[in-house]
């Protein structure tokens, strides 16, 4: 038989080996983790606002065209599939409300007041065809107005001071500038400055409306948006000039 000496290893036939133990401070490593709710987590909040706006793009030309499919004379208007589009994207909308928004954080809303429209020119600065057609389609019920369309951020600039409009729409994420940028631009020539503008975005980030209505934006509707608020909004918005006057 051949015996081991006690610095060799360690046998395991032997049930008396000794087990080795960790040194203290590899013991109970977990209890130093802060759990969830102790630490801030930026990334997270940044995922949940960037998913937010992702998913409210394509759902407000999804609610909006239905909402327009029922709002046509006819059968289309009590068709139960439109119906149940329409709920359907709601429910969604709802979900994404609920488990996307910034729990610290709740936008506050406002209703606006509804004005009888007048003659106007209506300038929309966006570079999704899709969402300006939607606003298109919508602004047919209102036959008076003139709808221009400016798919970048300086062409904008630049159709307002020749065409003054009376209201201009304005997206954020635009391929040449931000739509803050464009806000202070217009800000900055006396004949653009007094012009209301109306923020159209998918970025419901609190801080973000704040951001925008401190520098200048008269109102900041959410994408997607009802159809009736948002006619109240333009509504009161080209009514202002002629208020104005009298």
């Amino acid at each position: 038989m051949i015996l081991l000496n006690k610095t060799g290893p360690p046998n395991p036939m032997n049930p008396t080996t000794e087990a080795k133990t960790l040194p203290s401070e590899f013991v109970n490593t977990r209890t130093a983790i802060p759990s969830r709710s102790d630490r801030p987590n930026p990334l997270e909040t940044e995922f949940r606002a960037e998913l937010s706006q992702k998913l409210r793009t394509p759902l407000n030309a999804i609610i909006g065209f239905a909402e327009l499919m029922a709002m046509r004379p006819g059968a289309a208007a009590r068709d139960p599939d439109v119906q149940h589009i329409v709920k359907a994207a709601r429910d969604l909308l709802e979900i994404i409300n609920r488990e996307l928004a910034d729990p610290n954080l709740a936008p506050t809303k406002s209703e606006p007041s509804v004005v009888p429209p007048v003659s106007c020119d209506v300038l929309y600065i966006e570079d999704d065809l899709v969402n300006f057609t939607l606003v298109e389609r919508i602004l047919e019920f209102r036959p008076t107005l003139k709808l221009l369309h400016a798919p970048r951020g300086e062409i904008g600039i630049e159709m307002a001071q020749i065409h003054q409009p009376k209201l201009i729409l304005l997206d954020l994420n635009l391929p040449d500038m931000h739509g803050l940028e464009v806000i202070q631009k217009l800000q900055k020539e006396s004949t653009t400055a007094q012009m209301p503008v109306v923020v159209l975005s998918a970025d419901a980030t609190p801080s973000q409306i704040e951001r925008l209505l401190g520098a200048g934006a008269r109102n900041y509707l959410t994408k997607p948006f009802d159809i009736d608020p948002f006619l109240a909004v333009v509504d009161e918005m080209v009514a202002e000039p002629a208020l104005a006057a009298r």
